[in-house]
């Protein structure tokens, strides 16, 4: 009788087992997946790499690949919400939208999730009314040493806006400017898409810029700076320094970050005579006969380097330079400039000259800026440039510290100084003037010996912001205006 009770309670125990395993068993098999991709639809058009995806109802998180994929395992069956975060989406305090996913037991769910659109993102992020042609620039600052984010630093651009007043067009000058947050984010809000733009920005007196910007009609472009607060030579130089003061200068001293590389055309060849700049300094180079260059006392932080070569359109990228420190590039310059068709002329016809042709005449019908015509020169027995100059209206003509003459224009837009190196233009070139003059020279005396005043059949003098052509203008970049003079 015992037995066969001990053996009832034994056979029990086993069928409870069997009940529970198989049960467990059922269970496990009942578990789902979720998989997904994370798309960045903002910058890259493509997956998004690094992105924290969340599991919202059971706090479960996983990271994307390379290839912005993600997964959950072992899933019980049910209904859960998904989102995501990444540092693009933090620094603008913004969440990622919220998708939801069915999982059925045994069976795999499959998430697409993505960064607000460039529209979205503008609506949200600058939700004032603006043109429909505008866009945002946003971006970080940053030390270009120790990476930290650097917050309260001014960040700015500027372009030039037409208006029909009075039958004809008037530019006026526009201006956004912004200040980065505390974790070195700015953004600047309706920028215009469809022009070509300069980005500069200012902390403490450190200057870095301009950067080239071009947004080809995007809504969302990113631009990035990073600041030295090391190098002495990227901070803003005084207006002695701008205007040859030899001893102002040299307090500021050479920068510190130097840049060395090669050029090559499109074939894969070193380029020869291929002229490295930094756009905003006078720091070039030119590429030897292996296409090798070298450029030094380039101030840190970012800069725009420009390569130009005949026949070739000009290459422009940024680059950050750490304090003392040394950059190694390769560029290729694969793009030709474009060349025309043979034209055939049937008929002759009078030639313009390239500064009626240019438009001249047009631009000294509409009243903005000073004019000089021969006619103008031939009153006047003028010796050389700097008189011809001394004449035209809001131009100053002062004595660096060696006694020679430095033609200065009134105008600046620093409204705290009175003058300001303007911008040379000849036959519609841009005619680069230095600060400081080689063996003792003053600064204008390549342009007084290459321009005499027989040779000028007139001159455009521009020295505020809002009457400076499109295609002379410099003004955001320097602070100044232009001179653009034309020989016969």
């Amino acid at each position: 009788m015992k037995n066969d009770l001990f053996g009832g309670i034994l056979r029990a125990l086993r069928t409870l087992i069997f009940v529970a395993a198989a049960l467990f068993a059922s269970r496990a098999g009942a578990q789902g997946r979720i998989s997904g991709v994370v798309y960045d639809s903002l910058r890259t058009h493509g997956p998004l790499a690094n992105a924290t995806v969340v599991l919202i109802e059971p706090s479960r998180y996983a990271t994307t690949d390379e290839k912005g994929r993600f997964s959950f395992d072992s899933v019980a069956p049910g209904k859960y919400s998904i989102g995501f975060t990444h540092d693009v989406l933090d620094s603008l305090d913004l969440q990622g939208p919220i998708a939801t996913a069915n999982v059925a037991a045994g069976a795999a769910a499959s998430v697409v999730l993505a960064v607000p659109s460039a529209t979205t993102m503008y609506a949200r992020l600058c939700p004032a009314v603006h043109d429909t042609s505008t866009g945002m620039v946003i971006g970080r600052v940053r030390d270009v040493d120790d990476q930290s984010a650097l917050a309260n630093a001014a960040v700015s651009t500027e372009w030039a806006e037409y208006v029909i007043s009075g039958g004809r067009a008037v530019p006026s000058r526009m201006h956004a400017a912004t200040k980065s947050g505390a974790g070195g984010i700015y953004l600047l809000c309706g920028i215009p898409t469809n022009v070509a733009l300069e980005v500069r920005t200012e902390l403490a007196g450190i200057v870095v810029g301009p950067s080239p910007l071009d947004m080809h009609g995007r809504i969302f472009t990113r631009v990035d700076f990073a600041v030295s607060r090391k190098d002495d030579a990227a901070r803003e130089m005084p207006l002695a320094a701008t205007h040859g003061d030899s001893i102002a200068f040299a307090a500021y001293g050479p920068g510190t970050a130097t840049l060395h590389g090669v050029v090559r055309g499109a074939d894969g060849k070193p380029l020869k005579d291929a002229v490295v700049s930094v756009i905003g300094t006078e720091r070039s180079a030119r590429s030897d006969a292996a296409g090798a260059f070298r450029v030094e006392q380039i101030p840190a932080g970012t800069r725009a380097i420009e390569v130009k070569s005949i026949g070739m359109m000009p290459v422009t990228f940024s680059m950050d330079f750490p304090t003392h420190g040394t950059r190694d590039t390769t560029v290729g310059v694969t793009k030709q400039a474009q060349q025309l068709k043979a034209v055939s002329v049937e008929e002759r016809a009078a030639q313009l000259s390239p500064m009626l042709a240019d438009g001249f005449a047009t631009r000294q019908a509409h009243g903005l800026g000073s004019f000089l015509t021969a006619k103008d020169l031939a009153k006047h027995n003028y010796s050389d440039l700097i008189g011809v100059l001394s004449t035209v209206r809001g131009m100053h003509i002062a004595y660096g510290t060696k006694g020679y003459p430095l033609p200065q224009m009134l105008g600046s837009m620093n409204l705290t100084t009175d003058f300001c190196v303007p911008n040379f233009w000849v036959d519609g070139a841009p005619f680069h003037v230095t600060t400081a003059g080689p063996g003792g020279k003053y600064p204008y005396t390549d342009l007084s010996d290459s321009v005499r005043p027989e040779m000028v059949k007139g001159i455009e003098v521009y020295t505020t912001p809002g009457e400076v052509p499109a295609q002379y203008d410099k003004f955001s970049s320097t602070g100044c205006g232009s001179i653009v003079i034309w020989t016969r």
